[in-house]
C-alpha cells in the first residue's frame, strides 16, 4: 500500500458517508499489476467498513467469467452456512434474499466485461440505502457501463513511491545498506512505476545482499525492457503518433472495413485505451481525438514475445558481420530468422516473412538483389 493511503482513506470515506438512494458503485480502473485488487483488499478489510456495513462479499471474476461460481463466493462470504447445489436462478434469489434490508458492501474482483455486470447486478437490492459496491477492472468501458461518476484510475507509482515499495518488500524494516543504494534506483528505474514489477524484482532481490547479484538483476531488468538503454525512452515509452499508427495499421491490413478506415482504426485504439493496454499522452484541443499514445515496459514485453512466437516480423541487432571472408547478416536477438550467406539463404523451418533489414551502411548490389528473390 505503499504510496496508496489517499485513495484507500478516500475510497472508505466515500464508502461510509452521504448516501442516499440507490447503492454507490465505484469501479477502481488500471492496467493489470498496478494495484487494483491490493487497493480494493485493504478497503474490504479497513475497521471502519467492517463496522459500518453489516455484510461484506467478495467474489473474484476474472476474465471468463463463471456466474454461478460468482454467485457462491458472494454467498459463501455472507457466511450462509450450507452446501449449495440450487440453480444459478435459485443462487441469484437466495443471494438477494440474504442481502435484503441489510447495508451491504460488494467487491466485484478483475471484472473484465459488462456482460459480467449484467449476470449479477439484479442480485443486489436497490432499495437498501448506505450500501456500496466496489469493482476492479481493466476495462473503462465496464466502468462506464455500471452507470457512475464515481470511478477511481490508478497511477503508476512516482520515483520516491516506487523506491520505498522496493525497500519495503527487498529489506523489510531494515535500511537500504548505502551501497545498494544507487544500483537499487536504477533498478526501480527500469520498472517505471508499475507495482507488481517492483514488488516481483525486489522478492527476487530479498534474500541477496551481494552487490553483483544486484548489478545481475538490473543488467537483467534492462534487456527487459529493450537492448539499447539509449533508446529505452523512445522506443518503448515515448510518444507514438497516432498518425503513423492508424497509416501503419492500413498498410499491413489490420482494418478490414473498406470504407472509413481512419474512423475504424480510431475505434480499435479507443478500444485499447479502454482495455488499459496503450495509455494516452496528447488529445487535440477539444479533447475528442488522440493525437499520440504510449505503452508500458511490461506490455511491449508482452508484444515482443508474441512477434517472436507468431513469427510475425524481425527486429533488432542485425548488424554486418565477416565470417571467412564472407559478409553476411544476423539477426541475433529475435528467432525466428532468416540469414544470407554469401550466395545461400537459411530459411528457418516454418517462418513467416514480412521484411528484410539491412544495415543503413550497406547498399544491396543487383546480383545481390536478385539471389534474395530467388
Amino acid at each position: 500500500m505503499v504510496g496508496r493511503d489517499d485513495q484507500r482513506e478516500r475510497l472508505v470515506e466515500h464508502l461510509t458517508t452521504g448516501y442516499s438512494g440507490e447503492p454507490k458503485v465505484i469501479p477502481i480502473v488500471g492496467m493489470g499489476g498496478i494495484g487494483k485488487t491490493t487497493l480494493a483488499n485493504e478497503v474490504y478489510s479497513d475497521t471502519c467498513i467492517r463496522s459500518h456495513f453489516d455484510v461484506c462479499a467478495w467474489a473474484t471474476i476474472s476474465q471468463q467469467h463463471n456466474v454461478k461460481e460468482i454467485l457462491l463466493s458472494l454467498l459463501r462470504s455472507t457466511k450462509v452456512d450450507k452446501v449449495f447445489s440450487e440453480s444459478e436462478a435459485e443462487l441469484a434469489n437466495m443471494l438477494q434474499k440474504s442481502l435484503k434490508g441489510k447495508r451491504y458492501l460488494i467487491v466485484l474482483d478483475d471484472i473484465w466485461k459488462t456482460e459480467a455486470w449484467d449476470a449479477v447486478r439484479q442480485c443486489f437490492p436497490r432499495e437498501n440505502k448506505g450500501s456500496g459496491i466496489l469493482l476492479t477492472t481493466p476495462n473503462t468501458e465496464v466502468a462506464r457501463y455500471a452507470g457512475t461518476k464515481n470511478s477511481l484510475p490508478m497511477r503508476f507509482m512516482d520515483q520516491d513511491e516506487s523506491l520505498n515499495l522496493f525497500r519495503s518488500v527487498a529489506f523489510s524494516s531494515e535500511e537500504l545498506p548505502s551501497e545498494l543504494e544507487t544500483i537499487g534506483k536504477q533498478i526501480v528505474d527500469e520498472c517505471h512505476g508499475l507495482p507488481l514489477t517492483i514488488v516481483m524484482v525486489a522478492g527476487l532481490l530479498k534474500s541477496k545482499r551481494a552487490i553483483e547479484d544486484w548489478e545481475s538483476v538490473s543488467k537483467d531488468v534492462k534487456s527487459f525492457v529493450t537492448n539499447d538503454p539509449d533508446e529505452r525512452c523512445s522506443r518503448v515509452l515515448g510518444d507514438i503518433p497516432v498518425k503513423r499508427l492508424v497509416i501503419s495499421w492500413m498498410a499491413e491490413g489490420f482494418l478490414k472495413l473498406e470504407n472509413d478506415l481512419e474512423g475504424e482504426a480510431e475505434k480499435c485504439l479507443q478500444e485499447l485505451v479502454d482495455r488499459c493496454l496503450v495509455l494516452v499522452c496528447k488529445k487535440s484541443l477539444d479533447g475528442t481525438k488522440i493525437r499520440s499514445c504510449k505503452v508500458h515496459d511490461l506490455i511491449y514485453d508482452l508484444c515482443l514475445r508474441e512477434i517472436q512466437r507468431e513469427n510475425i516480423f524481425i527486429m533488432n541487432d542485425i548488424v554486418l558481420e565477416f565470417n571467412s571472408g564472407w559478409k553476411y547478416l544476423s539477426m541475433r536477438k529475435m528467432q525466428p530468422f532468416k540469414r544470407v550467406t554469401g550466395d545461400e539463404i537459411d530459411y528457418c523451418p516454418n517462418g513467416l516473412y514480412r521484411a528484410l533489414l539491412t544495415p543503413v551502411h550497406l547498399q544491396l548490389r543487383d546480383h545481390d538483389n536478385n539471389d534474395l528473390l530467388k
